[in-house]
């Protein structure tokens, strides 16, 4: 079976008809995730909006982010452990979460917000789309998706390199622009079409009797995307509203 969540690489699985995964069970994990990250993320949002340590609001987000991508990554290609770490990797996403939309708050006051909005609204739509097989996971579809996603993640690490080590950034692509905005709703986009993939993840899992491990990890992928489709509507929103 393969995730097709841009943070998670191929996970071969085996068939366990004993205690196999179940949509059901793969859904009320996801929720979990979701709430504890939810209610994280907004406690650590106003005690830092508070306090305006935004220092402190930086730090979250690194950590949280940092955080979350190595539990994800050790779930990945230990599918076993994802049980264990689902809850953790839940706090960190809650912690980048809450710290960067600090950021983008005192920058672009009410963007947090609408891009909440836009990540229930494009959710619910993606569901809908799926349930109804008016967008289906073919193989081409894959595919194009999760090569985009690599190619997206690829740019976002030179990225964060040029910023870390040279204090420079990759011209026009995270400029507010019309390159930089085109760049930005494009990724916003290839974000909300990896909930289809996630989406194809589950009922394929629970089809084919994968191990009740798998929910976990289903779980932690469909809220890696939640938080992906976040982050990118507050950059596009931001931009959008942006002065500069």
């Amino acid at each position: 079976m393969q995730s097709n969540n841009p943070i998670l690489t191929r996970v071969e699985i085996q068939h366990d008809y004993s205690q196999p995964m179940t949509i059901q069970g793969a859904i009320q994990k996801a929720t979990l995730l979701t709430v504890i990250s939810a209610v994280v993320g907004v406690s650590f949002f106003f005690y830092v909006f508070m306090t305006a340590n935004l220092s402190l609001a930086y730090t979250g987000a690194m950590v949280g982010a940092i955080g979350g991508l190595i539990l994800a990554l050790i779930a990945t290609f230990k599918p076993n452990t994802a049980r264990t770490l689902a809850i953790p990797y839940a706090l960190f996403e809650g912690a980048f979460l809450g710290g960067i939309s600090v950021v983008f708050q005192l920058k672009y006051p009410g963007v947090p917000l609408q891009a909440l909005l836009a990540t229930f609204v494009t959710t619910f739509v993606m569901f809908g789309l799926y349930k109804y097989r008016i967008v289906r996971a073919t193989e081409k579809f894959k595919s194009v998706v999760m090569s985009a996603s690599i190619a997206i993640a690829i740019v976002f690490v030179v990225q964060f390199v040029m910023r870390m080590a040279f204090g420079s950034s990759i011209p026009f692509l995270f400029e507010t622009s019309p390159l930089g905005i085109g760049f930005a709703a494009f990724v916003a986009v290839i974000a909300s079409l990896n909930l289809i993939l996630d989406f194809d993840l589950i009922e394929n899992g629970a089809a084919q009797g994968a191990p009740k491990a798998m929910e976990w990890l289903s779980a932690i992928a469909l809220l890696a995307t939640l938080v992906w489709m976040y982050y990118s509507f507050l950059r596009l929103l931001g931009m959008l509203n942006s002065d500069d």
